[in-house]
């Protein structure tokens, strides 16, 4: 298939009908606006089909054309063949395009066979020619000529197109626009109609406030109601029937005449409901005077009746006003017929019930609160100092009253006593560390505050024992700190001997800590140590616990000091006085002590350690009395060879630093 028969859809060389039922049809499709380029070549090869079309029909009819009859005929020309057809016989044809635009109605489609119809322009009349004419310059001048005519006849007509496309848009803009209007006014009709007849049914049926409210406050309501049918409408329904005043209320505040009149045509509905809503102003204001009469005659009834003031005052104003308030609900009921005017029997029942409910929890709580003497009602207000809340939240965690040092007085009103705390009743011996710490989750295990005050509370009950048995001070470790501070590291000394007395009454000083509240509630760094008096080389320790995780067993303790502990202080007094080799002599063998129980030494009883060598024989027998301070030493062979105490006498004084001195005691005379 060939240029043009192909962009046309057509399978060959056809008639000119063909040609323009093939054309109108691809124009259906080929919008000049849409697709300018697709247009151009679709109309180009229109043309071109258009011209070869007449030519073959004038060739079969065999006739020249009307428009070259009185031409003169030019000099014979070799013609240029394409397809068999004569180019300067189709050149010298040329064809009008429509350019009116249509006027058909404008919700139709473009009259495409009225487009097709085009007219010939006459043909150019002939020119006379010189024998020597230059007949190809002038076949291009035409060709130049007949394409700017197509060009301008296409820019007319798209040109009449787009204007044709614009109107007829507008005009259906406004058609739409009116059917539109039509639709509105329509459905505002039937809104009206439907909500006079709902009116109608509901004062038919004798439907409750509530009912009525809740249509008025609908948005089938609301949309229509600035309609004038619907306010002419209710204008003949409020002045026909017997409204209540409950429901010309409600319609006079869904109108929202409470605020004014917006419209003058709805001033007539307006002065029709005003009445109902004068009505309602003065019910309210004997409401609320009756409201207050009876506020003052509860808060005067608990002095009227002494027994009342028995409960305390807050429980007797409780109750006064809840019977106050029964009286209220009663003379509604009873006389009105209804609580209020716009609630419902059901919910007046509900309304009785709950009242009944809140007055009888009212007296239960005011009789749990006289049962509780203890119930501070400051702490059910909001707390404005955060140090106040601080306090309320310590005071509920570990039972104990607590104060701020920093509200105290405007002695310690500055940054450095900000997190300061104490007990209350000595703010100046029992102080502690506290702070807010973010909000409070109890089940998350936030407190809300961060403190010391249960290892503070368990330092100062030490010190206490301590200061009762004569004991050397708990806070030996504190000694850089401040009073208020700890580092959680408590320090029991022991006696190297006769602390057995001391060991059973800590173990039951901490059974009875271990009910208190705070007790629980003690860090797992906190620590107690049960120690022997500070030596050059540290301290003996006996036993360690943690209190907040372990529960400390006097028996235990009882044992190991019994059995261990004297004879590990005697070691360390012993190698710190350098007597755990051959003192006499200058060996530098240390002897290994070994723990031998409990022996008598001239009357006292001592504790029994042998020395022994690198060949493990006992190179020295130490006999120890660390009541007296005395040191009993004797060479391993003593009691083998014969000897006998009396040999054993003074032998020098020994000085252990500043902890005092030591009596030496060693046999005088050798027996073979």
């Amino acid at each position: 298939m060939s240029w043009p028969w192909s962009q046309l859809g057509l399978p060959g060389p056809a008639d000119l009908p063909e040609v323009r039922h093939a054309y109108a049809e691809k124009l259906k499709t080929t919008h000049p606006e849409d697709d300018p380029e697709g247009f151009q070549r679709l109309h180009s090869a229109y043309q071109l089909a258009s011209r070869m079309a007449r030519q073959r029909k004038r060739q079969a009819g065999g006739r020249p054309p009307e428009s070259q009859a009185e031409r003169p005929v030019p000099p014979p020309r070799p013609p240029e063949e394409r397809e068999g057809f004569d180019f300067d016989r189709l050149l010298e044809d040329k064809e009008e395009d429509p350019c009116r635009p249509h006027s058909g109605d404008e919700d139709q489609n473009f009259d495409f066979d009225r487009l097709l119809q085009e007219e010939e322009s006459p043909s150019h009349p002939p020119e006379t020619e010189e024998q020597d004419f230059d007949f190809e310059r002038l076949f291009a001048e035409g060709e130049t000529e007949r394409a700017e005519a197509r060009r301008r006849r296409g820019e007319e007509r798209r040109r009449a197109e787009r204007q044709q496309f614009q109107e007829r848009q507008r005009q259906w803009t406004r058609r739409e626009e009116q059917m539109n209007l039509q639709f509105r006014q329509e459905e505002r009709w039937q809104g009206t109609e439907t909500i006079l007849h709902a009116i109608e049914m509901m004062y038919n049926a004798q439907a409750e406030t509530e009912v009525w409210q809740r249509f008025f406050m609908s948005p089938l309501f609301q949309q229509h109601k600035g309609s004038l049918d619907l306010i002419f409408g209710l204008e003949d329904f409020v002045s026909a029937k017997n409204l209540s005043q409950e429901v010309r209320l409600a319609l006079f505040m869904a109108y929202g005449f409470d605020k004014g009149v917006a419209r003058p045509e709805l001033r007539p509905l307006y002065q029709m409901l005003r009445p109902a809503w004068r009505e309602a102003g003065r019910e309210k204001n004997r409401e609320r005077s009756i409201v207050i009469l009876g506020v003052a005659l509860g808060l005067v009834l608990p002095f009227l009746l002494g027994p009342l003031l028995d409960w305390g005052l807050i429980p007797a104003f409780g109750v006064s006003l809840g019977l106050v308030w029964i009286i209220w609900v009663v003379r509604k009921v009873v006389i009105t017929g209804n609580i209020g005017r716009n609630v419902s029997k059901k919910q007046e029942r509900r309304s009785i019930i709950k009242g009944t409910a809140c007055v009888l929890g009212l007296v239960l709580l005011m009789s749990w609160a006289r049962s509780k003497p203890e119930l501070d009602w400051r702490n059910l207000l909001p707390a404005g100092d955060p140090r106040e809340q601080t306090c309320r939240y310590i005071e509920k965690d570990f039972g104990v009253k607590v104060g701020s040092l920093y509200n105290l007085s405007e002695t310690y009103a500055d940054e450095a006593h900000d997190n300061i705390f104490y007990l209350e009743g000595d703010p100046t011996n029992k102080r502690f560390l506290a702070g807010p710490d973010g909000e409070r989750d109890i089940t998350h295990g936030k407190r809300g505050y961060t403190t010391n005050l249960p290892e503070m509370l368990l330092l100062w009950e030490l010190k206490e024992f301590a200061r009762a048995h004569k004991m050397e001070p708990v806070n030996s470790l504190d000694q850089d700190m401040e009073p208020w501070e700890t580092n959680g590291t408590f320090l029991i000394v022991l006696p190297i001997s006769e602390g057995e007395e001391i060991i059973s009454d800590l173990g039951e000083l901490m059974d009875e800590l271990r009910q208190e509240k705070w007790y629980k509630a003690l860090a797992t760094r906190c620590e107690l140590v049960l120690c022997s008096e500070e030596m050059e080389e540290g301290r003996v320790v006996l036993i360690r616990i943690q209190p907040g995780l372990t529960v400390y067993s006097a028996a235990q303790c009882l044992d190991v000091y019994e059995e261990t502990f004297a004879h590990s202080c005697c070691a360390q007094i012993l190698k710190e006085l350098e007597l755990d080799r051959d003192f006499l002599g200058d060996g530098e063998e240390r002897y290994s002590l070994t723990n031998e129980g409990m022996a008598q030494m001239k009357g006292d009883k001592c504790v029994k350690l042998y020395g022994l060598n690198e060949e493990g024989a006992v190179a020295m027998e130490y006999y120890i009395n660390p009541k007296l301070r005395n040191i009993y030493c004797v060479p391993g062979n003593f009691w083998e060879t014969g000897n006998a105490e009396e040999q054993i006498g003074f032998y020098r004084l020994l000085y252990w630093g500043d902890r005092g001195t030591f009596n030496l005691f060693y046999p005088w005379l050798r027996v073979d």
